[in-house]
């Protein structure tokens, strides 16, 4: 399969979401979205590469790589956290408006603002209206994913051993360039701790 990258230079992302330079600085040349992630990630900044990257992928793949960055990192989920990943894969597989919405009232009726659940909004996000009135339809902002999938990392990091951020940082960006490039998700652990299923 061949890239799942929508764009063909980094400069590309912020010119369609201009909010993004608002958190992640803008490059200076015309380098390739992929490598770019890796330069922010050497960069004085590093957790930028995770904002930049969300909004690199289109918004099933974002999800996808949220979803599986989560369930690597953050193996303390509840039975809610359990249950809005499923909908967020079934979303993921089938991207009908009926599993939009299931993950979307799932991760809302969710008590905790767990990694999960942010996955699980970045899904519902994807799509449908802002407004809770049917009569009254408000486009869903086209970022509201990305942000939401690094919403999603930041907190899965944050329940990571201090001395082992840094690794799970590059755990899961190199697993997203590679899937971005074409190949399947790898699986996204940390040393002592049980993968994840890809």
């Amino acid at each position: 399969m061949g890239s799942r990258i929508r764009f063909t230079k980094a400069k590309q992302v912020f010119e369609t979401y201009p909010e993004l330079s608002e958190t992640v600085k803008k490059p200076s040349s015309d380098i390739a979205p992929q490598d770019y992630a890796l330069e922010l990630q050497g960069g004085d900044a590093p957790l930028t590469a995770l904002a930049y990257f969300a909004h690199v992928l289109p918004k099933r793949e974002s999800v996808w790589w949220g979803m599986k960055c989560v369930s690597g990192l953050d193996a303390s989920g509840t039975a809610d956290d359990r249950q809005v990943l499923v909908l967020s894969e079934t979303w993921v597989r089938e991207g009908d408006e009926e599993a939009r919405a299931a993950v979307h009232a799932a991760a809302e009726a969710a008590s905790t603002e767990s990694a999960a659940v942010w996955i699980g909004l970045a899904a519902g996000w994807s799509g449908g209206s802002l407004s809770p009135n049917p009569e009254h339809r408000v486009e869903m902002p086209d970022d509201l994913t990305a942000k939401a999938v690094n919403t999603a990392l930041l907190i899965a990091l944050g329940t990571v051993e201090p001395a082992q951020r840094d690794e799970a940082l590059k755990s899961c960006l190199s697993a997203g360039l590679s899937f971005a490039e074409g190949g399947s998700m790898p699986m996204i652990s940390l040393k002592g701790q049980a993968p994840a299923n890809s």
